[in-house]
């Protein structure tokens, strides 16, 4: 459906321009929604990651906006406005697309690995603890402290035109999602104790923005994001040939769901060298339908359910300002804030059973700012480089801590690029981003390490 809307959307820019533009113009304009199209439904296919393997918000959309540390809420005067600002969409003219790619490399660390507790001492309600054991004499932890991710993917695609003294944009990009697969083996008795834990929440947004010009110094823009979430969880631990007590443990559950949000912003040129922006997401809840199995060999028969689960993606807002210093130099900064004391935990099950019982609290997240800075120096007219810095906070706790829940840390990141105008219609640009965080709990240290190359193409009909 979210392909069906896109084509439809570019219809209609097809049917304002053509009032305005010769026939040569409007087979522009189907080429346009044609090529769109077909890479919204190859983006699409793919079944995206996580768009940071290593948490749950990321650097934000387009290879420029990253580069210049994602200060990019008064700037957006690009494809990504779709994203950063919709009102900055009123900046642009005629007809434009583009693509954007990275690969994230990601190291995260526990120095407590996952634990494995007797029931009665296992916290369950921050996720802490995954694997349980029953004899009370089984080590308490696993040996397993380090993962690593490659990762190689589309992050977004959309396009702009003209309608009806308006700008509009559409397209698809993932907002956020985490990520984690850890398999561990460690000797018990006379054998083994063989453990995995894969966990990933991914969520993609196909939006639809438009902006005007209400004032030669003010643009206002709004825009409606579908959101697709789906997670998948599979805990497995086996204790095999041990001599003791051998038993299997394993848990599987998937869930997709569609929820709706709201984006609002505003651009104001405070001078002709100065912009302030503005930016509201309201947030979405997104109901989640799935199923789910379970068993341990000492419950008996194996658990099955179908299941509810509402996930509440938090508003998000942000003001940024932009200032062009010289004519080939622009500083950028930006404050950004999410709502993360909303987020909780809902599920409910249609059959409980002693595994898959319904849970409903607050996760006791809290909300956490993101500080951004850039600048991007025009070397000449074709060639444009870049740098920024950004500081992400994290909303978990301390207690929250560990791989097997939402791995996350206080963050630092160093960003650079390039832009290159290859033509009067294309333009490509890249970036290098590195971010690492740490942070201690219960005398345990978790790390995060983040390499990320990325590339956008971008081309103006």
């Amino acid at each position: 459906m979210t392909c069906f809307n896109l084509l439809f959307s570019f219809r209609t820019g097809e049917s304002c321009m053509a009032t305005q533009k010769p026939q040569s113009s409007r087979d522009l304009n189907i080429r346009c929604a044609g090529w769109l199209v077909s890479a919204g439904l190859v983006f699409m296919s793919v079944a995206p990651q996580p768009a940071d393997a290593g948490g749950y918000e990321w650097g934000g959309l387009g290879s420029r906006a990253q580069a210049m540390g994602g200060a990019y809420v008064g700037l957006a005067d690009d494809w990504t406005a779709m994203y950063w600002n919709p009102a900055g969409l009123a900046q642009l003219s005629g007809i434009g697309v583009g693509m954007d790619f990275a690969s994230p490399h990601v190291r995260m660390k526990d120095g407590n690995s996952l634990s494995n507790l007797t029931p009665a001492n296992m916290e369950t309600r921050y996720q802490i603890d995954t694997f349980a054991q029953f004899m009370g004499n089984e080590p308490t932890r696993f040996t397993k402290e380090t993962v690593e991710y490659d990762f190689y993917m589309p992050f977004g695609a959309g396009g702009y035109w003209q309608c009806a003294g308006m700008t509009m944009a559409t397209g698809f990009y993932i907002p956020a999602g985490y990520y984690t697969d850890w398999h561990d083996s460690m000797r018990y008795g006379a054998g083994t104790i063989n453990a995995s834990l894969f966990q990933k929440l991914s969520i993609v947004a196909a939006t639809f923005g438009l902006a005007k010009q209400v004032h030669p110094r003010l643009s206002i823009g709004a825009g409606l994001n579908l959101l697709r979430g789906e997670i998948n969880y599979e805990a497995y631990k086996r204790v095999r040939n041990s001599g003791i007590l051998d038993y299997h443990f394993n848990m599987d559950s998937d869930a997709e769901g569609y929820g709706v949000e709201g984006v609002f912003g505003l651009q104001a040129k405070i001078t002709d060298t100065l912009t302030l922006g503005g930016v509201y997401r309201t947030g979405a809840s997104i109901d989640m339908k799935g199923d789910a199995a379970a068993f341990a060999t000492l419950l008996g028969a194996p658990e099955r359910s179908t299941f509810h689960q509402r996930f509440r993606h938090p508003a998000t807002w942000g003001v940024g300002i932009a200032w062009e210093a010289r004519q080939d130099l622009t500083v950028a900064a930006d404050w950004q804030r999410t709502e993360w004391s909303t987020f909780g935990v809902d599920i409910n099950y249609k059959t409980e059973r002693f595994i898959l019982t319904d849970r409903d609290y607050s996760a006791d997240w809290r909300d956490s700012s993101r500080y951004r800075f850039g600048v991007e120096w025009r070397v000449n007219p074709k060639l444009a480089l870049r740098t920024g810095y950004f500081w992400d906070e994290s909303p978990l706790r301390g207690k929250s801590v560990s791989l097997s829940n939402v791995p996350d840390v206080d963050r630092h990141n160093v960003t650079a690029g390039l832009g290159y105008q290859c033509s009067k219609h294309w333009q490509i640009d890249a970036v290098y981003h590195y971010g690492w965080g740490s942070r201690s709990a219960n005398g345990e240290t978790y790390s995060q390490a983040v390499n990320t190359v990325g590339i956008s193409l971008s081309y103006k009909f």
